[in-house]
């Protein structure tokens, strides 16, 4: 299925009488323009909130047991709105933050469509400023808005879901980073980025200036344990997404010295495996495995 032709849309499917956003299938894009001429539907974030909303309310809201997950939550049983708040809290650790997202990304797998809603409505904050910040410029077919690139984003988040390491920090993060680089390369037919290493990579492969190469190239080095998974996150975060490192390293608990030691090491070593060749072939091998 490919990425970008995937989105939200509004659906009867309930839960305890609750009405869902939740039914993920192919976009039929023929009768956009005539909906959007003839009277502008609900934009699908605010969709996304009211179901949120929804699941929150009442005697028995979806809630995540904080004695369990630990990490300094609240010893108590804890309504996703109220959790959403605490996640978004400066005080708030890393390490509560991935407790929580992989409890709630575990339930979406295994429970269904009122959790993967919780997840979409725990992360809309971040989906939100992506949306503005990022993709809101990305469709250019006139009177478009956001709806359209912000229901691809909330699809790819739902892929997303099934899809991200949850043994690796920095789960939230990962998850919204990821769906908006998907999204973005969807929309765009050729994406300028910056190679992992500036002066020694574009030498060794030109093919992998694209952004679906570098990130086959860098799920490549993982998987042959050239770099970590993090070490891979910190690549594309700073060379790829532009986040300062020192943003970066303050998220990651560490310092600004620390990440970019990491950051080098795990370049030299990607660096390295690709002169010896076997990462260049099996990133061939992943390429075709991937219809590319």
């Amino acid at each position: 299925m490919a990425s970008g032709e995937m989105s939200v849309t509004d659906s009867p499917t309930a839960l305890s009488g609750v009405p869902m956003a939740t039914n993920i299938r192919p976009v039929d894009r023929s009768d956009q323009r005539t909906r959007r001429t003839g009277g502008e539907s609900e934009h699908v974030l605010d969709v996304a909130e009211t179901t949120f909303d929804l699941l929150t309310r009442g005697p028995a809201p979806l809630s995540v047991d904080g004695a369990v997950l630990g990490h300094g939550l609240p010893a108590r049983m804890i309504a996703l709105d109220e959790l959403r708040a605490i996640m978004l809290h400066p005080s708030t650790r890393q390490e509560a933050r991935d407790a929580a997202w992989k409890d709630l990304v575990t339930r979406a797998r295994s429970e269904g469509p009122a959790w993967v809603m919780a997840c979409v409505g725990v992360a809309l904050p971040g989906l939100k400023a992506v949306v503005r910040d990022r993709l809101r410029r990305l469709d250019n077919d006139p009177g478009a808005g956001t709806s359209r690139v912000a229901a691809d984003l909330l699809s790819q988040f739902h892929e997303t879901l099934h899809q991200i390491d949850l043994e690796e920090p920095w789960i939230p993060q990962r998850l919204v980073a990821r769906s908006a680089r998907t999204v973005e390369r969807a929309y765009r037919a050729r994406v300028q980025v910056i190679p992992v290493d500036p002066c020694t990579l574009a030498e060794i492969t030109p093919s992998a200036s694209s952004d679906a190469h570098v990130d086959l190239l860098l799920a490549s080095a993982v998987q042959q344990d050239v770099i970590t998974a993090v070490e891979a996150e910190i690549i594309i975060m700073t060379r790829l997404e532009g986040m300062a490192p020192s943003d970066l390293a303050k998220r990651l608990r560490t310092n600004y010295q620390a990440l970019m030691k990491r950051r080098r090491r795990a370049e030299m070593r990607l660096v390295a495996a690709m002169r010896d060749g076997g990462l260049r072939d099996d990133f061939a091998s992943l390429m075709s495995k991937n219809g590319m």
